[in-house]
């Protein structure tokens, strides 16, 4: 689609439904189009950018799982591949033989962060650090660390 198009198709759904997001298009290697749109933060009037990061909870399972087992595919880890080993962060409550299958399969043993039973206000897990300012593993990871 001709680009100019693209950006009026976009703009008109942007402003149909009162959109929040980003708008990413990435043909093979090159991006052909990205935008961001409306805000980031409400109460704090900070507007979204393409580096936004979104909670979307259990949504990224599926994503997750996909992008793990295309590394499983081209060789670079295997399931049986250690935590430990993937990341360049200690996280000393955690049992060092957790595997890539031990966390696609929820039997690592790692506490569920997100205890229903346990909280009732899951925005408190974010005031201290909100997710559209995470910009990296190092900044979500270690919340995982008092586990």
């Amino acid at each position: 689609m001709e680009q100019a198009k693209l950006n009026k198709v976009i703009e008109g759904v942007v402003k149909t439904v009162d959109f929040s997001g980003v708008v990413y298009i990435k043909e093979r290697d090159e991006v052909t189009f990205q935008s961001a749109y409306g805000l980031a933060h409400r109460s704090a009037r900070l507007s979204n950018t393409v580096h936004t990061r979104f909670g979307i909870a259990s949504g990224c399972k599926l994503f997750t799982a996909i992008g793990i087992c295309q590394l499983v595919e081209t060789g670079a880890i295997s399931f049986d591949t250690k935590l430990k080993d993937c990341l360049n962060l200690e996280f000393p409550n955690f049992d060092k033989n957790i595997t890539i299958h031990h966390l696609l399969t929820h039997t690592s043993g790692i506490s569920d962060y997100f205890d229903e039973e346990e909280m009732m206000d899951f925005e408190e897990l974010w005031k201290d650090r909100p997710v559209y300012e995470m910009t990296s593993l190092h900044d979500f990871l270690p919340l995982f660390q008092d586990s």
